[in-house]
C-alpha cells in the first residue's frame, strides 16, 4: 500500500496507530485562530470545515484564511474540506464553483491536504485541480442515512481510489450491530487488498467504536473534537488518546 506523507506526518503505514484529525470551524476567522491556538499536544492533523466560514464563496477570502490558520499552526498538516449541505456540511454551490474552490485551496501556502467529495459530478476535475495546486487528495463519501453492504463499500472505497484520491474516505450511518461490523470488514478487506489509504468510521453513538478501534482493522486516521464536534460521534480528544494509548499497550505488548 502507498502511504501519504504530509509535513512530519506519514499515513497509511501498515500497524501504524491512526492520524488523530481534529476539526476547526467556526463563522469568523478570529473563533477558528483562537480555536487553533487552543489545540492540546495530540492532534496530529487539523481539518478546517471551510464551510463553516461567513463568506466561503468569497476566494480571496477563503485564500487569506487559509494562510492564516496555517500559520497558527506550526508543524501540523492542513486538511481543507468545503463540506456540501447533500454530505452534511454548510455549503451550497455548483460543481465549477466547486472544482474552482477546490483549486484555490490547494494552492494556498500552508495547505497540505484537501477533501473531494466524490458525489460532485467534476469530482475527477477537482481531483486533478488539487494535485495541480500542490496539495495531497483525500476523496471522501458520506452515506448519511444508511450502511451499505460490506461488497458495496469496498466498490466506493475502489471507485474513489480510481478518481484519483491519495487517500479514501468512508462515512456511514449505521442502524444495528451488524452494520458496524459490515464496516469493519470492509475496512480489514481494503486494507489486504489496496494501493491507497482509508479512513472509515460508522457515525453516531453505534459506530463510537470505529473511531476507537478502526486503525486496528486498516483505518488509516480517527476524527476527535475539542470543544464541539463536526460529525455525530466524535470523541472528545483527550478520551480517545486514553483509548488509543491502552488498545497500544495491550497490543504492543
Amino acid at each position: 500500500m502507498r502511504t501519504v506523507a504530509v509535513k512530519n506526518l506519514v499515513l497509511g503505514t501498515p500497524g501504524a496507530p491512526p492520524a488523530v484529525i481534529v476539526p476547526v470551524f467556526a463563522g469568523e476567522l478570529a473563533e477558528i485562530l483562537a480555536q487553533a491556538a487552543a489545540l492540546p499536544a495530540g492532534v496530529d492533523v487539523v481539518e478546517w470545515r471551510v464551510d463553516h466560514l461567513n463568506g466561503h464563496e468569497d476566494h480571496e477570502r477563503v485564500r487569506a484564511a487559509a494562510r492564516e490558520i496555517a500559520e497558527a499552526l506550526p508543524g501540523l498538516p492542513l486538511l481543507a474540506t468545503v463540506r456540501t449541505r447533500p454530505e452534511g456540511g454548510r455549503a451550497t454551490m455548483s460543481d465549477r464553483d466547486y472544482v474552482d474552490l477546490i483549486a484555490t485551496l490547494a494552492a494556498t501556502e500552508g495547505v497540505d491536504m484537501v477533501d473531494v467529495e466524490h458525489a460532485r459530478s467534476r469530482a475527477v476535475q477537482a481531483v486533478t485541480a488539487a494535485h495541480a495546486g500542490g496539495a495531497a487528495v483525500v476523496v471522501s463519501m458520506h452515506e448519511l442515512g444508511d450502511t451499505p453492504s460490506a461488497a458495496m463499500m469496498r466498490a466506493r472505497l475502489r471507485a474513489m481510489a480510481e478518481a484519483g484520491g491519495d487517500i479514501v474516505k468512508l462515512a456511514v450511518t449505521p442502524h444495528e450491530e451488524s452494520d458496524v461490523l459490515a464496516l469493519l470488514e470492509a475496512t480489514s478487506r481494503w486494507r489486504r487488498e489496496a494501493e491507497v489509504p482509508a479512513i472509515t468510521m460508522a457515525m453516531g453513538r453505534l459506530g463510537v467504536v470505529t473511531r476507537l478501534v478502526g486503525h486496528l482493522f486498516g483505518s488509516a486516521a480517527t476524527f476527535a473534537a475539542v470543544g464541539r464536534e463536526s460529525a455525530p460521534g466524535q470523541p472528545d480528544l483527550a478520551d480517545l488518546r486514553g483509548v488509543l494509548d491502552a488498545v497500544a499497550r495491550v497490543t504492543e505488548g
